[in-house]
């Protein structure tokens, strides 16, 4: 006869009376309740079990080892160390889901800041939190939204109530069957998304590119991206950047990264590019000057400087006005004057863009550029720089209607002042601030102003316009 063991339906195998077991814990004095679970529990699992294995492919359950864990689990009623077994390899799956994907590209979403440079390996994927991977792989697109909300709400309870943290709540028997069913149909056996893979191609072809792009190959690009998600755009930006900025890079690569970066910029949400410009930041905090220069390369074919951190644009901003400033006063500054406004506006594209702290000498020296030198020359005013001076007025609101009329009254401006030309400047910027100005009292004081425009130099002394302006502007 026969002494091999066949389990059926129906046969006990997985509902075995455990009162043995439970009686050698209290010998040995340790606690038995909530750790076994009931009879009928185990009852459950084994009606079922066998209908949802027996619907699996014969090579997935070849080397299903993780499978044959839980079922030992759930044989004893260890339902909270089966849970275990399966997200164990939940956790290990996603993880050969990222090697495939990308390591770069996953951990620029995954990982922010100076963090960045200390995750590179496969084997730092064990370094990041289970939440962390589920929701990188959620923005990648490796996994869809309704199997995140899924395996975070697996996650919860295995952190809650698994055999990885002490408790006293018991899983039923449906509720494990459930997760499991989604651990193995949504996640071993499921693929990247179609956009994963689009993403994956598309980065790895320009990472291997020898030639640069033409305009009629980057126009044929275009057409797809524009289908990506706003999640998937994000991550390809937030990945362009990080190849571009990274040490390996070669120039032709950078050069078709520039190319078709803009785009990819426009179409992104403003969320991920302050994100860059942390990254940014970083680059200069932590001394990597190299990878900061190309960053701000990045930022500036982008158009995306009104993106970097206050400290920078600060910083950056000063130093613009400075230069504008020296190539206002010096040899050929109708010529030398324009690119650097042009490195000004860069930062700016509406008034919320420029920094409190740097306003007023901005409003100053964009001023004095624009009144000009007072000469018959251009009028005084460099051509290509006036339509820029112009926008940056253009933008301006109240207040800093305000600070461009206290400017006005400064020495550096008010010099000029008993100039024709730079009086027919001063009248064209009050012109435009006109404009844009809400307040009656506002409107009133630049009436005051353009009405009298030959005594600009010397208005403040004019009883009327000190009564006007008593609410605004404080003469010493």
């Amino acid at each position: 006869m026969s002494s091999e063991l066949i389990a059926k339906p129906g046969t006990g195998v997985l509902s075995t009376d455990t009162t043995k077991f439970e009686g050698y814990l209290s010998y040995l004095g340790l606690p038995t309740e909530n750790i076994i679970a009931s009879l009928p529990e185990r009852q459950i699992i084994e009606k079922n079990l066998p209908t949802f294995i027996d619907s699996l492919p014969a090579e997935v359950k070849r080397d299903a080892r993780y499978l044959s864990k839980f079922v030992a689990g759930a044989t004893i009623g260890l339902f909270d160390a089966s849970l275990n077994y399966v997200w164990n390899e939940v956790v290990l799956n996603l993880r050969e889901k990222v090697v495939v994907y990308g390591l770069d590209m996953f951990f620029d979403a995954a990982v922010g800041g100076g963090r960045r440079e200390l995750y590179s390996t496969e084997e730092d994927l064990s370094g990041l939190k289970d939440n962390t991977l589920i929701n990188t792989c959620r923005k990648l697109e490796l996994i869809s939204d309704v199997v995140y909300t899924k395996l975070n709400h697996i996650l919860t309870m295995r952190n809650d109530i698994g055999a990885s943290h002490p408790n006293s709540y018991s899983i039923n028997a449906f509720e494990l069957l459930g997760w499991l069913q989604t651990c193995v149909q949504d996640i071993l056996n499921d693929k990247p998304s179609a956009s994963a893979i689009q993403i994956k191609s598309f980065l790895e072809n320009l990472k291997r590119s020898t030639d640069v792009l033409d305009e009629a190959t980057i126009h044929s690009m275009e057409r797809p991206l524009n289908d990506l998600s706003l999640q998937n755009t994000d991550n390809l930006l937030n990945s362009i950047f990080g190849i571009y900025t990274a040490d390996s890079t070669g120039n032709v690569v950078r050069k078709n990264i520039a190319l078709f970066a803009p785009h990819i910029w426009n179409k992104s949400s403003d969320n991920v590019k302050y994100k860059l410009g942390v990254t940014l930041d970083g680059y200069k905090n932590n001394l990597h000057n190299e990878k900061h220069a190309l960053g701000i390369e990045f930022f500036t074919f982008c158009d995306g400087n009104r993106y970097q951190s206050l400290d920078s644009r600060i910083i950056s901003l000063d130093g613009h006005a400075d230069d504008l400033l020296e190539a206002r006063y010096a040899w050929d500054n109708f010529y030398n004057e324009p690119p650097h406004m042009r490195k000004i506006l860069s930062y700016l594209k509406t008034e919320n863009d420029i920094p409190l702290e740097r306003v007023h000498k901005l409003i100053k020296t964009v001023l004095i550029c624009r009144v000009g030198k007072g000469i018959p020359y251009n009028t005084g005013v460099s051509p290509a720089g006036r339509p820029l001076y112009d926008q940056f007025f253009g933008m301006l609101g109240d207040q800093n209607i305000i600070n461009t009329v206290i400017a006005m009254h400064s020495n550096e401006v008010r010099v000029n002042l008993d100039n024709k030309y730079c009086q027919q400047h001063m009248v064209s910027v009050l012109t435009l601030l006109r404009a844009n100005a809400r307040s009656e009292r506002i409107q009133e004081i630049i009436d005051f102003l353009i009405a009298n425009q030959t005594i600009l130099h010397k208005v403040h002394n004019d009883k009327r316009y000190r009564d006007l302006t008593k609410n605004h502007i404080s003469f010493g």
